[in-house]
């Protein structure tokens, strides 16, 4: 049976913060890298752009470290070494899928089982870690799918990290284009292409995202938060947030405490 150590959905660490285990975590650590990271495999550091996975084998060296943002979905796990093998799933090397919003959801059902623990939780986990690693192996097959290589969208990479780790700058569409030395709509349509969302949501996104982080500073004034991330009018900061949670920056606050 695989049983799970310990997990994170959409969890976000200090920026720039490192994560350095000499000698491995002692099981399988499968990451989702939710921003670029810097990773030492085979003695080399190598760039994992976002939305790139790494799977660690047992007791092998875990070395990485964000480029500012750190945000990862990751699990930790032991057990059935053998389906690891049938699968065929890469092991200590980036790779990229295509399609991650499934493999996201079950990254939500595993941290759920793993801190509601509800009734037969353990055989629920050995359900949602075979079926993950079922969705990467499916969608590593898949003719859309390929090692991270120096291709199209590993510059649209490039911007994407470039728009994303310079939240507080007012970007517009055509600042963003300009990136790419393209037209808007040539620009909009191709980072659609590439990754499932328009450059404008996955900045709201992202601002949010790092809105949530901030917030646990209690020193920080609403106000003072939507200029660190773009925002000039407060409201629309407020707006926004509320839109992508369902509560105001004031009333996540409260929840934290």
């Amino acid at each position: 049976m695989i049983k799970v150590i310990y997990c994170g959905y959409n969890y976000y660490n200090a920026d720039f913060d490192i994560i350095d285990r000499p000698k491995g975590s002692g099981d399988y650590l499968l990451l989702y890298f939710l921003t670029p990271m810097k990773v030492e495999l085979d003695n080399k550091l190598v760039k994992a752009p976002s939305k790139s996975f790494l799977i660690y084998s047992p007791n092998h060296k875990q070395w990485y470290q964000a480029y500012k943002r750190f945000g990862n979905s990751f699990v930790h796990f032991s057990g059935d070494d053998k389906l690891i093998s049938e699968l065929a799933v890469p092991l200590n090397q980036i790779f990229h899928i295509e399609n991650t919003a499934k493999i996201q959801e079950y990254f939500r059902w595993i941290e759920n089982e793993f801190i509601n623990r509800t009734l037969f939780h353990e055989h629920q986990q050995d359900a949602n870690v075979r079926s993950l690693l079922v969705e990467i192996a499916r969608n590593l097959r898949s003719s859309d799918t390929c090692i991270v290589k120096n291709t199209r969208r590993q510059e649209f990479e490039k911007i994407r990290y470039k728009i994303l780790g310079n939240l507080d700058y007012q970007w517009t569409a055509e600042k963003m284009a300009s990136l790419a030395h393209m037209s808007t709509s040539q620009f909009y349509s191709i980072y659609q292409e590439e990754f499932h969302q328009s450059p404008k949501a996955a900045l709201i996104e992202a601002r949010m995202e790092y809105a949530k982080y901030l917030l646990s500073n209690n020193s920080l004034k609403v106000s003072q938060i939507a200029k660190m991330i773009g925002y000039e009018n407060e409201y629309h900061f407020i707006r926004h947030f509320k839109k992508q949670f369902g509560v105001a920056p004031g009333q996540y606050r409260k929840s934290l405490s």
